[in-house]
This record gives C-alpha cells, sequence and structure tokens, in this order.
C-alpha cells in the first residue's frame, strides 16, 4: 500500500471557505476517484494548511485515480474554479505503513468508497484534537492511528505519525518530536 500524505497551504484567512467548499461541492467528486483516508486542518504550526491522505495499493492504481480525477466533469467545473485558487502551494510525501491502529485498518479497507456532500446543519469537524508529527515523539495519553516511513518526496526516510487526543492533553506527543502540529479533522474525513 502506499499512503499519499499532501499538504495545501491556504491564502491567509481563506481556509473556512477552501473547507465549506470542499465539504459541501468537492468532496464527492473527489472520493469518486481517489480513496480518501483523512482530512485535517492545522491548528498549530504552519496554519491555514490542510493535509490530505489518499491511500493506494500500488503507483499504477494512485496514476489511475489520478487520471480519472482530472477527466471529472464535476470536479473541473464545480470544485477547481473555485477552490484551487485560494491554494498558494502544496507537497506531498509518498508512505509506507509501520504502525497501523485498528481505526487506520478500516479506513483502508473502506478506502473506495465514496462520500457524501455536506449541508449547512453538518458540524465542519469531529470532536477530537489530532496531532502529527516527525521524527521521535512520544504517545503519553494518546492513541496512535498509525505511522508512516517517507519513502519519496520531502525528507525520505522521515518517520510521520498521527495521535487521536482528547482534548484535554493535545500537546502529550510534542517532547521529542522535530515537528508537531496539533489538527482538527473535517468531519467527512474517514480518519479522525
Amino acid at each position: 500500500m502506499i499512503f499519499e500524505l499532501r499538504a495545501y497551504d491556504l491564502i491567509p484567512g481563506k481556509a473556512p471557505d477552501y473547507i465549506d467548499l470542499f465539504r459541501k461541492d468537492g468532496v464527492q467528486y473527489v472520493t469518486r476517484h481517489l480513496p480518501m483516508g483523512g482530512y485535517w486542518l492545522t491548528d498549530s504550526g504552519m496554519l491555514n494548511r490542510l493535509y490530505h491522505l489518499w491511500i493506494y495499493e500500488s503507483l499504477e492504481e494512485r496514476m489511475e485515480c489520478r487520471a480519472g480525477l482530472a477527466t471529472d466533469a464535476d470536479w473541473n467545473t464545480r470544485f477547481v474554479p473555485k477552490g484551487f485558487p485560494l491554494i498558494l502551494s502544496q507537497r506531498n510525501m509518498l508512505m509506507e505503513v509501520t504502525e497501523a491502529s485498528s481505526d487506520l485498518q478500516a479506513v483502508v479497507a473502506a478506502r473506495r468508497e465514496s462520500h457524501a456532500g455536506q449541508g449547512d446543519a453538518d458540524p465542519v469537524f469531529g470532536p477530537d484534537y489530532l496531532s502529527l508529527t516527525s521524527g521521535p515523539a512520544r504517545a503519553d495519553g494518546a492513541e496512535i492511528l498509525g505511522r508512516w516511513r517517507c519513502v519519496s518526496g520531502e525528507n525520505p526516510g522521515q518517520v510521520t505519525t498521527l495521535y487521536r487526543h482528547r482534548r484535554d492533553d493535545p500537546f502529550s506527543t510534542a517532547p521529542g518530536a522535530e515537528r508537531h502540529e496539533l489538527l482538527r479533522a473535517l468531519s467527512c474525513s474517514p480518519l479522525r
């Protein structure tokens, strides 16, 4: 399996607009093609950053999925013209999993499911904090959702870990980490 972690840096102040557009008029088109594992907004570190996690069987499947998205009329006419101008930069890491929670395993098993668009009454975010760390970190008071090693992209060999926290101690995974970012999962994110 290949896990692709994408980071999108948005124009400051435009993250709410991008998120609202994605969850209402984007998620249903992109997940027709791409197997979404997670969708999170930073709450510390690099602000106005969205992380997306996509899960592929192979590089060949990734190419096929991305080619399908490139030809999706709804994605290209409804989301791209409004959403892409809000993006300043993007980057990615292709990773292999080294530790997977039962929640991550369930998301991998359901990775090809399409997601419905959301409405105004749907909550924007899930209830818990997540943290994304690079390098060594402790898991005191947090649940490891997944741990990966970068095989291509920024910092090959880097270890990245995603943790779930209860709201009372979102900083427990910061000591020893090279990078620590608090994340809020969108409610349409499979892993939250």
